[in-house]
């Protein structure tokens, strides 16, 4: 059996940290001092440590930060098997004090550069699988995040502002600022002082008692609530403060309107009503107008029949009175609530009159969804760019108050289907985020993934639709996956690009994505962005040679994309006329679905072991669980099987592990390197030749590239028309 190798996902070595925390000083010195006594053979004391850990953790990771290996911190050397265990999930029992010391030691070798931010997520999701009283758990982590913080920063503001980031990072529950004071004063920084000002007091207020919550916004401008309350506040509670400030403003704004006014002057009168109750979330401009929501709408204006014909006809009923409302919009606002990095897609583009969603996914490694701003419940519809959780996966939550449509092109819908209902059944989100009433994902539950089932618009390439008042979208083929598509979206003469996740290069299933260059603004997919190019031809050569030589062969791969981007290449390779292909689970059904055909078979239910004439294709890329994992696990120790890797693998899940060498096994492993992305080569190429501003988001880079505009979350880019 191959020798199990332990590679640790460095991040550049940091040293010992300088901080104004004496508490934490002191641990790191005295962690120096020990270090030195060990080195000449002595031992320190069994003392606890900040964390309730042996003093030997600390002592360990910065042996490990300087490259020293120690035998005699026995407690430690012991600490960190368990430690691994769980990274490579080998682990048959966990107690809540393995994760507990596992936690700590990887937080101080998080610190010392030992381990990364993924390694230290991977260990609290880890925790939410396996422990479901999370008491002591999030004891603990709000403690870790004061240190971590601490190390960061010096100015409270900022300690509480990393710690934020933190939280949204991990996935986890919501925590009052007043929870994590207790941990400052032990760690020697004084959170106190940070939540005594008026915005924290009143986040904690309305934290504590939101039954009480009408009372508390009484007379209070939205504006200010929002400005008070954004960063602390619960997303739910955000949006039951919006709730009851809206229901007032519309109120307020009925009683402005005179019976002889039009839509036009109505508009303006409830705009100055809305400018004067700073019934807004910044202060450039008002919430979008809908004097549809009106107690006593005026009388709207008749639709134009040309609009008429392009609006979808599922759309017709809900969007209509929203046209007849409508008026020539003086602004556009693109407000970027999940796009900048990579997972959890959603870009509101906002008019005034209303607006419409790009994508709203969720996160897989957090279970996140795109950040909540006020404008997310005024919209009139949304665009799907294609079927991955990280661009639709967030529907569902959506849908808990959205009464309108999403719309998507091709076998979308039906991909959709399928993995949102995959994902009720695997337990999407996971615990404890499914029982937090004060976390907008604890809506994502079996009635709602209903309401998206039932609301689906399906629109073509190349035909143009208008999806809200002004906004007229052309879907674009993306050749990413089957249904993708970009987004040509015209408000009234300025044009917006949308690629979504988009692919120019050819591939064995699309041609190349050929999308235009004359828009006013392109938010572009950038995901390889500076990096290098692959060889789809060497991959293909490498995988012939592969299952010339071995057998049989397990493929895990992505079942939306991958899975018919695989069977494709091996049918072309004329593989699946000389062995038996089969292809299991949800990749079979997405594969039938989309109607991608060839020599290949459906996996028969009763076939338990794989023959040596074998390939199986099945679901699952990063060998998580199902049947690729049990075929991987059943020919792992044979030496004339291969398995092949063909996707993104995100840290620390078993395939990651595998590829880096965690996992023994004896069977032959190979890694084709494939992406439904554009390489960076021809992605550079292209956003070169486009004349518009350039916006880079779906991305890891953390700089902008020179001339490219790359947007924070919740940034808002304000265009005058």
């Amino acid at each position: 059996m191959t020798p199990r190798v332990y590679v640790i996902a460095m991040t550049k070595k940091k040293g010992v940290p300088k901080t104004k925390s004496k508490v934490i000083r002191t641990l790191f010195s005295q962690a120096e001092s020990d270090l030195q006594h060990v080195t000449k053979g002595n031992s320190i004391p069994d003392e606890i440590g900040t964390f309730g850990e042996s003093r030997e953790f600390v002592v360990y990771e910065l042996a490990k930060s300087m490259e020293n290996a120690i035998e005699s911190l026995e407690k430690a050397n012991s600490a960190n098997k368990v430690l691994l265990e769980i990274y490579t999930d080998v682990r048959e029992e966990t107690s809540k004090s393995d994760i507990l010391q596992s936690m700590t030691l990887c937080l101080y070798g998080l610190i010392l550069g030992n381990y990364n931010e993924e390694d230290f997520r991977y260990l609290y999701r880890y925790s939410l699988k396996h422990v479901r009283n999370q008491n002591k758990i999030e004891d603990w982590l709000r403690k870790a995040l004061v240190m971590l913080a601490a190390v960061q920063h010096d100015d409270v503001k900022e300690i509480m502002s990393e710690i934020r980031i933190w939280l949204q990072f991990l996935g986890a529950p919501f925590f009052t600022p007043e929870s994590f004071v207790k941990h400052g004063e032990e760690l020697g920084v004084d959170i106190k002082s940070v939540i005594e000002s008026e915005e924290l007091k009143l986040v904690d207020a309305l934290t504590r008692h939101p039954q009480y919550l009408r009372e508390a916004v009484e007379g209070r401008p939205f504006l200010e609530m929002y400005n008070a309350c954004k960063d602390w506040t619960p997303d739910a509670l955000l949006s039951d403060i919006l709730s009851i400030i809206r229901e007032k403003a519309y109120e307020g704004a009925q009683e402005v309107i005179r019976p002889d006014m039009n839509v036009a002057q109505s508009f303006d009168a409830v705009k100055g009503h809305f400018e004067k109750t700073q019934f807004q979330s910044h202060k450039k401009a008002v919430m979008p107008i809908r004097l549809q929501e009106l107690p006593s709408p005026p009388p709207g204006d008749a639709v134009d029949p040309v609009i008429f014909e392009l609006i979808p006809q599922k759309l017709r009923m809900g969007l209509l009175p929203s046209v007849a409302y409508s008026r020539k919009t003086k602004s556009i606002e693109i407000i970027f609530l999940g796009g900048p990095r990579i997972g959890r897609s959603g870009i509101l583009i906002k008019i005034d009159t209303g607006g419409i969603l790009l994508d709203f996914g969720i996160s897989v490694a957090n279970h996140r969804i795109p950040e909540w701003v006020p404008e997310l419940e005024m919209i009139d519809t949304v665009l799907v760019s294609h079927g991955h959780l990280d661009h639709l996966g967030g529907l569902p939550i959506l849908f808990d108050k959205f009464k309108g449509k999403w719309c998507s092109v091709g076998p979308t819908g039906g991909i959709a289907k399928i993995l949102l209902s995959d994902a009720q059944k695997v337990g999407t989100p996971a615990p404890p985020r499914k029982y937090d009433k004060l976390d907008l994902v604890s809506r994502f539950k079996e009635d709602n993934v209903n309401k998206v089932f039932a609301n689906h618009v399906g629109l073509e390439y190349g035909t143009s639709h208008e999806v809200s008042p002004g906004i007229v979208v052309t879907p674009i083929d993306a050749c990413h996956i089957p249904g993708s598509a970009a987004y040509s979206i015209d408000i009234e003469g300025t044009k917006i690009l949308y690629t979504g996740d988009f692919n120019i290069d050819e591939s064995v299933l699309f041609p190349g994505a050929a999308l235009p260059t004359d828009a006013d603004y392109v938010i572009f997919d950038g995901t390889y962005w500076g990096r290098d190019d692959f060889d789809r031809k060497k991959v293909s050569e490498n995988i012939s040679n592969i299952i010339a030589n071995h057998g049989p062969i397990v493929i895990p791969s992505f079942a939306v994309g991958r899975s018919q981007e695989m069977l494709t290449i091996l049918e072309n390779l004329g593989i699946t006329k000389n062995r038996n292909v089969m292809v299991a689970g949800m990749a079979n059904r997405v594969t039938n679905l989309v109607g991608v055909q060839g020599n290949w078979d459906s996996m028969k239910k009763n076939k338990v072991h794989l023959d040596k004439d074998d390939i199986l294709v099945a679901g699952g890329g990063m060998l998580g669980g199902g049947l690729a994992r049990h075929h991987f696990n059943e020919q792992r120790n044979n030496p004339d099987a291969a398995i092949i890797l063909c996707g993104y693998l995100a840290p620390r899940t078993p395939g990651w592990n595998l590829l880096h060498g965690y996992e023994p096994h004896d069977c032959k492993l190979e890694y084709a390197r494939l992406s439904a992305h554009s390489s960076a080569s021809n992605l550079q190429r292209y956003i070169e030749s486009c004349s518009g501003k350039r916006i880079l988001v779906h991305t890891p880079i953390e700089k902008a590239p020179k001339g490219i505009i790359m947007p924070e979350y919740r940034e808002r880019i304000i265009i005058k028309t």
